[in-house]
């Protein structure tokens, strides 16, 4: 009974935790919902911005169109008028004239040519023919207009667009109310087009033809699109404003408009301005660098969308709300037996691998926590086990590899003792006797497997010596270490049979004489041994035999694919051997290793 009093107990203490998962329990559900309302909404306003950008575009290609067609009929008009010769030079006469009866009768011809080209085209509301050395005529429209376009031409010819059609001879430049600023107006579909015609300073006095034009059509496209939600602009290719249909204009919306729509050819996006945001699409003329612009209140366009999304919330806060309240029993059913077996799961996450799970939930669960637990201990068992037998055989590798060190060396060494031995008593004979006990003993007596650099130096130049001994002086060695490293700890027996390769085989039949250059270096966290010598080098197939164990059976080929396999055993395939060969060059080995200041067999867990 007590058991059972100290387990209600427990289970009593754990239903703050069940209010817990409550809460979580109800964000989870809440927002996958709004997730996924989110993403419809997204996906709607995308296919919504999507046709409304299609029916967009259409209407612009259109209206391009049109104002394609009304701008080359201006153009066409103007040209003509230009490059009118008996035209050009009623105009000179006009300004050469000095009498009143040739005046008027060359006023009277000029104007009946100027409506004969006219005639069709009311938008034209004047023409100003301007002199180079100062004057103007004036030609009226053929039909009424209430706006004054009479200008001063010096003052004209100050303003930009002046200078701008100088710069252009022989072209019609068309310019916007942006532009127009001599003309007086309110209305804001007057456009100004001039051409400076290109005739010899003998044949013609004119500078400069000025024309002011209504454009009927950009009015009647302000009047078709004024019970829509938006607004159109057409920009010319440098940026300036040509038409403006938005009642309420927005000179920050136009300028920012303006910068993004500059650079490219046809497109739409979404800008932010003054806290408003705004969507645009943008299309450029065919036949023209000339941009129409369509803006439209971004919220307006979308109202329909989020009218939608409020109901999609309001049913799902409904259908949420029913839910919770048809779980609220299956909640309670399930979770006390959930949080004793996370409790139990925890125990067992401390280190506690001997967990009697004691569950009175449901079979399911109770199964589930039984079978959990034998799966965790059968796994860390196994992990333990996998571990012990790689630590073994990576062990018996490496202590296999130890030693397989040839003792053909050991007895050719010997083998030469005893025939100096023999044909004299020499010092040098002590003096080999003495370096071969110092090579064996620093090489076999040493306990570990690792040595310092200048270690491996000393036994290196003990075994120098003892081969300059057997084969005469036919080769040096030459060293340039680095004094940071010389202290750097490293696997025995590395350098010896790289060495043992390169005056047995790589001076072998060589004449001259043979040099070894041993170089050591610190890179970044890696130590680099390069050795190299001048002998009679190797084909690849042998540089790649050397490397793989059992495939060659010289000593030397034995010694070189023990010291990669040591290297990578130890360190990782990151590091080991690379050879470089070239018949009749030589051959470089360069050795790859960790740098390592600490002696490893003293500070292996």
């Amino acid at each position: 009974m007590r058991v059972g009093g100290i387990t209600m107990r427990i289970f009593k203490k754990r239903w703050p935790i069940t209010s817990i998962l409550y809460g979580m329990f109800f964000f989870v559900i809440v927002m996958p919902i709004v997730l996924v309302a989110s993403l419809s909404l997204r996906a709607y306003t995308d296919i919504l911005l999507a046709n409304i950008t299609s029916r967009t575009m259409q209407t612009l290609e259109q209206v391009s169109y049109s104002i394609d067609q009304e701008k080359s009929r201006y153009i066409r008009t103007i040209a003509a008028i230009a490059t009118d010769n008996n035209l050009i030079s009623l105009a000179t006469s006009y300004h050469r004239s000095t009498e009143s009866k040739d005046l008027f009768y060359n006023s009277f011809q000029l104007e009946n040519q100027l409506k004969n080209y006219l005639h069709d085209m009311p938008d034209v509301v004047s023409a100003m023919f301007v002199y180079r050395n100062g004057g103007a005529y004036f030609f009226e429209g053929t039909h009424f207009h209430n706006i004054d376009t009479r200008i001063n031409e010096d003052l004209l010819k100050r303003t930009p667009l002046y200078q701008k059609a100088l710069q252009n001879q022989g072209r019609v430049l068309l310019f916007g109310s942006e532009e127009n600023a001599l003309i007086e107006s309110n209305d804001k579909f007057i456009l100004s087009a001039a051409i400076a015609p290109q005739y010899e300073r003998s044949f013609s006095d004119v500078e400069m033809i000025y024309f002011v034009i209504q454009a009927k059509s950009f009015e009647n496209l302000a009047e078709s699109t004024s019970n829509q939600i938006g607004s159109f602009i057409i920009l010319d290719g440098n940026g300036s404003i040509m038409l403006d249909t938005s009642k309420d204009k927005n000179k920050n919306i136009e300028k920012q408009t303006i910068q993004q729509v500059r650079d490219k050819k046809n497109g739409n996006f979404k800008t932010n301005v003054n806290g408003e945001e705004m969507f645009v699409t943008f299309l450029t003329m065919d036949r023209t660098d000339w941009k129409i612009v369509y803006m439209t209140e971004y919220d307006q366009m979308t109202a329909e969308v989020r009218q939608i999304y409020r109901f999609i919330m309001n049913v799902s806060a409904a259908g949420l709300a029913l839910f919770l309240i048809v779980s609220f029993f299956l909640v309670r059913s399930i979770v006390g037996p959930i949080k004793s077996l996370i409790y139990q799961m925890n125990k067992m996450k401390s280190g506690s691998l001997n967990v009697d799970l004691e569950l009175s939930g449901p079979l399911e669960v109770y199964s589930l926590g039984k079978t959990f637990q034998s799966m965790i201990v059968r796994i860390k068992e196994l992990i333990i086990e996998k571990q012990e037998q790689e630590k073994l055989k990576n062990r018996a590798e490496i202590d296999a590899l130890q030693s397989q060190i040839n003792p053909h060396f050991l007895v050719n060494t010997l083998n030469a003792i005893k025939i100096m031995a023999m044909l004299s008593k020499a010092t040098n004979l002590v003096e080999m006797t003495d370096s071969l006990i110092k090579l064996l003993s620093s090489t076999f007596h040493r306990g570990g497997s690792y040595l310092q650099v200048f270690d491996e130096m000393q036994s290196l130049e003990k075994y120098i010596h003892i081969m300059k001994v057997r084969y005469g002086d036919r080769f040096k060695v030459e060293y340039a270490f680095e004094e940071n490293i010389m202290n750097a700890y490293i696997l025995k027996l590395l350098l010896q049979p790289i060495l043992e390769n390169a005056i047995i085989h790589g001076f072998y039949a060589k004449e001259s004489m043979g040099i070894i250059k041993i170089k050591g270096e610190k890179q970044e966290d890696q130590l680099i041994i390069t050795i190299t010598d001048n002998g009679k080098g190797m084909e690849q197939r042998t540089m790649e035999a050397l490397l793989q164990e059992n495939k060659v059976e010289s000593l030397c080929g034995i010694g070189i694919a023990n010291v990669n396999d040591r290297i990578r055993l130890n360190y990782g395939e990151a590091y080991g051997l690379e050879i470089h060969s070239e018949p009749g060059i030589g051959t470089e080995v360069i050795v790859t290793l960790p740098f390592l200041p600490i002696n490893p067999d003293k500070h292996t867990i």
